[in-house]
């Protein structure tokens, strides 16, 4: 996070410069004065490295192979780790040499494989039965990521020796929200730039707003009032029926566009605890609440149709739909909002279209914080299967160093793509994405989907169909607490 920031300053710098070449004169700078400041920043960032650098023995791994099975999908790659050449992709080519250092350093081959999610759940369940080791890192989104912990088919983190989870290129203030009996199974860090990608953002046509006069979006955000209600407010002054045809349709003027995805990203941007912990810190359901309630009926208000919001699910559930409809609405300057995650950010860079990112809003002006929930069913965090237990010592180092060289070269040069890239075109959108990187949170609720508590689908179904919230969760509640008991059951051997 701390490198993450010093990007962040750093281009935020080169921006505000650029900005004020052509209107000022710069004053001729004192030699003795730029170069004692630069000195100064060298061994600042110098002590800095230090502090953060692990300093780690290399192995020799004897030229063996360090497997990887990955996850992802053609719309939305999982670059973690796949880079077979250097071809002058910025991104592809920090993965690479990264890869290459980690092999040259510890006298290893990194492989990797791909597959689904699912399919990698099985390969390790078999290998666990049948006693044998193919693969050293699994990658694997949250749903199954937190399945294969409950079923015991992970290594602790505790232990894994030498990754050390205090050292700023791992995301800690996940680790809470995902643990176990006090135990973590998985972790995300600079390498995972697969679930950095999956970050749910709300992505804005700055033309659409301009030509509306609405009110600066930017400052709203940065004073707190970005809130579902301001949101509502400039969806009802956009959509509208440009065909004239009397229905609002994917082709007419929309305030905002979105897949039920955003429903998920709505309830992850209110910050609300679906499961909570006890004593003892095992998972605790906690929907049967007023505020949750509040929330959802919310959610439901901002996504109503009569509001503005055209839910493409509710029009058809197709791939093109889904995620092109979306697209499309934005980069012919139809749409104002667009409920998406950095992919989709990535995706419009081949575009023309004048676009900005900011967080998703808060449920109200109560809400004190912007917050934000790693998707659940995009991404991969990092984790090692049990059937690696004989080398755990040696895959912790290699772990470690694969998280620390990211945090080096890996991340910043993701960072350079989104924005050099022209996917983020102005230094307000570089504030946002500080604003949503510093509202990470973990809850539960998002990542027991695969193990029956299908909260999230519920809720979506609540929303899709405007019916009653409260109706539905006692509905679910037998259930949903049955399938804690039984994950506490699974827990306990």
């Amino acid at each position: 996070m701390k490198n993450f920031l010093r990007i962040i300053a750093l281009l935020l710098s080169v921006l505000l410069v650029g900005s004020v070449i052509g209107c000022a004169t710069p004053e001729t700078p004192d030699d003795t004065t730029a170069a004692e400041q630069t000195s100064g920043e060298t061994v600042a960032e110098t002590e800095e490295q230090d502090l953060v650098n692990p300093n780690l023995d290399p192995l020799n791994w004897n030229e063996e192979e360090f497997h990887i099975l990955y996850n992802g999908n053609d719309l939305e790659p999982n670059l973690d780790f796949v880079a077979e050449d250097i071809n002058g992709s910025l991104l592809n080519d920090a993965v690479y040499n990264r890869n290459l250092f980690i092999a040259k350093k510890h006298n290893l081959k990194i492989t990797y494989q791909f597959d689904s999610d699912s399919n990698h759940v099985k390969t390790i369940e078999n290998n666990i039965a049948g006693g044998t080791d193919i693969a050293q890192l699994v990658e694997v989104n949250q749903n199954y990521s937190m399945t294969m912990a409950i079923k015991g088919d992970l290594i602790e983190l505790g232990e894994l020796k030498n990754i050390d989870l205090d050292k700023p290129y791992w995301y800690s203030g996940l680790l809470s929200g995902s643990s176990l009996a006090n135990k973590n199974y998985f972790a995300y860090s600079d390498a995972n730039v697969h679930a950095f990608g999956a970050t749910p953002v709300t992505i804005f046509n700055k033309t659409v707003h301009s030509d509306h006069n609405l009110d600066d979006l930017y400052k709203i955000v940065t004073d707190g009032g970005w809130t579902h209600e301001v949101m509502s407010k400039m969806v009802q002054a956009v959509t509208a029926d440009k065909d004239g045809d009397g229905v609002i349709t994917k082709d007419d003027y929309l305030g905002m566009i979105a897949n039920t995805f955003c429903i998920d990203c709505f309830i992850s941007g209110s910050g609300y605890q679906m499961i909570t912990k006890d004593a003892d810190d095992m998972p605790v359901l906690q929907i049967k609440d007023e505020t949750f309630y509040n929330i959802i009926e919310s959610i439901k208000s901002l996504c109503a149709a009569e509001n503005g919001m055209f839910l493409v699910d509710r029009t058809s559930t197709a791939t093109e739909a889904r995620e092109y409809w979306t697209e499309h609405a934005i980069t012919e300057n139809r749409a104002l909002f667009w409920i998406g995650n950095f992919k989709c950010v990535e995706r419009l860079r081949v575009s023309d279209t004048d676009f900005g990112v900011v967080p998703i809003p808060k449920v109200n002006s109560d809400q004190q914080e912007y917050k934000v929930h790693m998707q659940a069913n995009i991404g991969a965090a990092m984790s090692v299967p049990v059937s690696a237990a004989a080398r755990a010592d040696d895959i912790s180092v290699i772990l470690e160093d694969i998280a620390y060289q990211s945090y080096l070269t890996v991340m910043p040069q993701y960072m350079e793509v989104l924005i050099q890239g022209q996917s983020i075109r102005d230094s307000d959108s570089l504030v946002c994405i500080q604003i949503i990187r510093n509202a990470y949170y973990c809850d539960m609720g998002f990542m027991l989907g695969n193990y029956g508590l299908a909260i999230l689908t519920a809720m979506r179904t609540v929303v899709q169909n405007n019916s009653a919230v409260n109706t539905a969760v006692a509905t679910q509640d037998k259930l949903f607490s049955n399938t804690l008991k039984k994950i506490q059951a699974d827990l306990n051997g």
